[in-house]
């Protein structure tokens, strides 16, 4: 009866650990994940095949980078 309380709190060790290592699993595929995401969003590619890579904050990178008040302001009128 000994053995089998044994090997009871045996299994009980081992889902413990088992489960905190998927855990831990999860957790760094996501933050992998979310790098990844981060990577391809900064990363851009140009109408001549030149990839620009950004990366600066994705809030930073869509602030304006020329003021307002550089620049002439150009009327496109279509033919």
């Amino acid at each position: 009866m000994i053995i089998f309380r044994i090997l009871f709190y045996l299994l009980l060790i081992f889902l413990f650990i088992v489960g905190i290592v998927l855990f831990f699993l999860a957790f760094h595929v996501r933050n992998f994940t979310k790098r990844f995401k981060q990577q391809k969003e900064t990363r851009q590619q140009s109408v001549d095949g030149n990839v620009v890579i950004d990366r600066r904050d994705p809030r930073d990178a869509n602030k304006k980078i020329i003021p307002k008040d550089e620049g002439e302001y150009i009327d496109f009128e279509e033919e």
